[in-house]
């Protein structure tokens, strides 16, 4: 750029730099997609006018199709990247009817004060920062996944204070550890532990002041006598949280202590008690302890989330903690039990919205692993979701899910991108919705879009093979496979008998022209990944590329005959007849895949599984049909 177009310009405690297209505060960079940067750039240089949505349109995306909603996506994408809200803005406001006005004082900057090169690509501000806030006000509880900050894509508005980072706190990170049960008679009541501790992670996970560590990461450490400071070291975290369950007839105590990672210090410990029945209670007891313990104040808006209470009826309470526990069991079973267990929840209560949320997730994942056929499990995801949102809009989870089934399902990719938006607005400890965000946008072939987005679901669980398998996805279809095998071989030093690890690292190999490798890594994770079709596809399709014709053909009728008795993706079949060269075949095969609304169509763009078919104009058809532009994604090449 020159010109005008080069000009940078500082208003508050930002800088915009289009020549290196980035945002500081300070001096770090806040991480801000492209489409945002620009909208942000052009407001940033109309200052003080108010601006209609048709002139944004037509000027900043004046060569692309970018619909009315992404407009709004991308104004919340600004806010979020600001700190700044709808009630009160600082910077942004919205004009009803009209469009938006920038009302910061803007300053054009000379090449003397431009600010130097930041060399990281830190996405630490990607979170929701820290607020100073008022008097903390007590009381309870604990919508599982459920955070008190409003989101500006609605209305629905709470007073803005100045927002800091989460690090300047005396105490910006905990870890909550699965609690240990000393009920008599061993690990019959485990659930009723696992599910409070759960509860407590999801509870502190509503406070934007906090970085909360995921559960899956978190509960690796169970039945450990782990050091708090290695704890610390791995998870990243300055706090942890430790308790003891017992359950004695009627009654349920927890012990808790919260723990320095810096030196083992108890920075605050407690005793609580209750009958069964005030079980979902305790958890948001505790919860208000620890953020008392961590020196952490609360808005009003906060502090009435925390004491939220879900249901009356205990008996739901217990079965949606019983269906969260098959859930995180993660096989084809515990999917479906954990479906049954939020169904017997609902006839308890019908209008208990975690359950719903829950619902929605098992029903997500029955058809993301294949257990259900897409256009089974995706609708009644959805439905569920909805049914959720409906009776509690404030559920991250449910927001989530929705996102999915609208990513996976319907290859709806703006309101994929707005349900996801919204959960990470609610909660930005919410690991998943980080993930399913940065799918949302790796799919599209905006890898550098995506890759923050992976890069924080990984910092808030960092022992997620999935998490980091996922972010080796973007650099493995973006075809830098060099990077994409160290991801890969980072998850396999969490679980070497990781299927999903293996098969990714057979690909990336593959990728990277080391055959033999692939082959040896395919046929590692075959046994190690059940019944699943991907890797015997994968195998097939590296047969068929490599010449070993007749070993892909067997492994293709051998994947047929699976169809018969199981849900197999068609696309997966269409990938394999792409690279035997049975074209015509293919594309009967992702005709199928598009009636059947196949999850596999959504990789069309990106994944290596189709190159053998990108030349053929049908293809540039089908991914047109289901929203993607045509044109090749970015890639890093050899």
């Amino acid at each position: 750029m020159d010109g005008e177009e080069s000009q940078s310009y500082s208003f508050a405690e930002f800088t915009l730099d289009p020549r290196r297209r980035r945002l500081l505060r300070v001096e770090s960079q806040v991480p801000l997609n492209a489409k945002a940067f620009d909208l942000l750039y052009f407001l940033a240089r109309n200052a003080g006018r108010v601006i209609t949505k048709d002139e944004i349109l037509n000027s900043v995306w004046k060569d692309q199709f970018v619909e009315e909603a992404n407009l709004t996506v991308q104004v919340s994408s600004i806010r979020k990247a600001l700190g700044d809200q709808s009630a009160d803005p600082r910077f942004l406001v919205t004009i009803p009817g009209k469009g938006y006005q920038f009302v910061a004082d803007v300053l054009p900057m000379g090449d003397r004060d431009r600010p130097p090169d930041v060399e990281t690509e830190t996405i630490e501000l990607i979170d929701e920062p820290a607020a100073e806030n008022s008097k903390f006000a007590s009381n309870h509880v604990a919508a599982i996944s459920v955070i008190a900050v409003v989101l500006t894509l609605v209305a629905g508005f709470a007073a803005f204070k100045y927002f800091a980072p989460v690090d300047e706190l005396p105490f910006g990170s905990v870890a909550v550890l699965p609690f240990e049960d000393e009920t008599e008679g061993g690990s019959s009541e485990t659930y009723l532990a696992d599910g409070l501790a759960e509860g407590v992670i999801f509870s502190l996970s509503r406070i934007p002041d906090l970085r909360v560590m995921s559960r899956d990461s978190v509960f690796t450490f169970r039945g450990e006598q782990a050091d708090v400071q290695r704890i610390g070291q791995e998870l990243g975290v300055q706090t942890v949280l430790r308790g003891r369950f017992l359950r004695s007839g009627d009654s349920i105590s927890v012990s808790t202590e919260l723990v320095s990672t810096k030196d083992k210090s108890v920075i605050w410990g407690e005793r609580f008690t209750t009958k069964m029945t005030g079980l979902e209670r305790m958890q948001g007891e505790i919860a208000k302890s620890v953020v008392r313990g961590l020196k952490i104040k609360l808005t009003g808006t906060d502090a009435s989330m925390l004491s939220k209470h879900q249901t009356d009826n205990y008996e739901a309470y217990q079965l949606y903690l019983v269906g969260r526990h098959h859930l995180n069991r993660s096989t084809d079973d515990g999917f479906a039990k954990g479906r049954d267990s939020f169904r017997q929840a609902i006839e308890k209560d019908s209008n208990y919205a975690l359950a719903y949320a829950g619902l929605a997730d098992a029903y997500g994942l029955l058809a993301s692993w294949g257990s259900m056929a897409p256009n089974e499990g995706y609708p009644l995801a959805k439905s569920a979701a909805i049914r959720a949102l409906e009776l509690d809009e404030t559920l991250a989870e449910a927001h989530t899910s929705l996102a999915a089934a609208k990513l996976f399902y319907d290859a709806d990719w703006v309101g994929a991108e707005e349900s996801v938006g919204r959960a990470i607005e609610i909660n930005s400890n919410h690991s998943d919705a980080h993930m399913i965000y940065g799918y949302t946008l790796m799919l599209q072939g905006r890898f550098a879009d995506a890759k923050p987005y992976l890069k924080r679901s990984i910092e808030l669980d960092p022992l997620s093979i999935v998490k980091k398998v996922s972010l080796g996805n973007a650099f493995y279809f973006e075809r830098d496979s060099a990077t994409a095998i160290d991801l890969y071989e980072q998850a396999l030093n969490i679980d070497p008998n990781s299927g999903l690890a293996r098969w990714s690292l057979g690909n990336a190999f593959f990728q990277a022209g080391r055959t033999d490798d692939a082959t040896a890594e395919y046929e590692k994770a075959i046994p190690l990944s059940g019944d699943s079709p991907d890797e015997v596809a994968s195998l097939a399709f590296a047969y068929a590329v490599t010449g070993r014709m007749e070993d892909a053909r067997r492994l293709i009728g051998d994947l047929e005959k699976r169809a018969g008795r199981a849900y197999t993706p068609p696309a997966l079949l269409a990938a394999i007849y792409g690279a035997l060269g049975e074209r015509d075949t293919a594309f009967e095969h992702l005709e199928q895949a598009f009636r059947q609304r196949d999850s596999m169509l959504v990789y069309l763009k990106v994944d290596p599984l189709f190159d053998p078919l990108r030349n053929d104009p049908r293809f540039a058809d089908l991914l047109a049909r289901i929203g993607l532009n045509p044109q090749e994604p970015e890639t890093k090449r050899p």
